[in-house]
């Protein structure tokens, strides 16, 4: 093989500026496609995590209202209301209201719009067809990691929601079994 290419076991060959024996350039991505789809899959992991903190929002809001109904009932019927059931019925108000504000409607960006993605992108991408570059779909992952960076905050303060939600559980269950061992 004088042209340069390095015989890989199976038959077939690397490209000159390959030097190992066993890939060849086409099966490992290229610097370019890695930037891309860390900041694609970076973006995902975001809509994943906003995803995964409305639906724990929907069980904890189940959780109160159960608690609220069974605990919050027995208490009331055996005493009526005392210092800790008030403290029990706040917690059990703010948390609706967290779980409220945490399932309205936020915005969020997740996607981008392909025709201003192919607009903005097409000309660089033809220019660097010719020398075989990438730039446009390194550009393009930085584009999405962008939007991660945008909704970053509004992401940790819909989790920091989340965890006062799931402390408000836990001390609207602690003051009505408080309250229950009182009596």
């Amino acid at each position: 093989m004088d042209d340069g290419r390095v015989p890989i076991p199976g038959g077939s060959d690397a490209c000159p500026r390959c030097p190992c024996w066993f890939l060849s350039c086409r099966a490992m991505p290229r610097l370019e496609e890695i930037t891309y789809e860390a900041g694609r899959s970076a973006l995902a992991d975001q809509e994943s995590l906003v995803s995964g903190i409305r639906q724990r929002t929907g069980t904890l809001l189940a959780a109160h209202a159960i608690v609220a109904s069974f605990l919050g009932a027995t208490t009331v019927r055996a005493q009526g209301l005392q210092l800790l059931g008030w403290v029990a019925i706040a917690a059990l108000v703010v948390g609706l209201a967290v779980a409220a504000s945490i399932l309205a409607p936020w915005r969020f960006k997740f996607a981008v719009d392909s025709r201003e993605l192919y607009i903005e992108l097409y000309e660089r991408a033809a220019a660097e067809a010719e020398a075989d570059t990438l730039g446009w779909l390194a550009s393009a992952g930085y584009g999405y990691q962008e939007l991660r960076e945008r909704n970053a905050s509004r992401v940790g303060l819909m989790s920091t929601l989340s965890g006062a939600l799931g402390l408000l559980m836990v001390l609207q269950t602690l003051a009505w079994l408080a309250a229950l061992a009182v009596d």
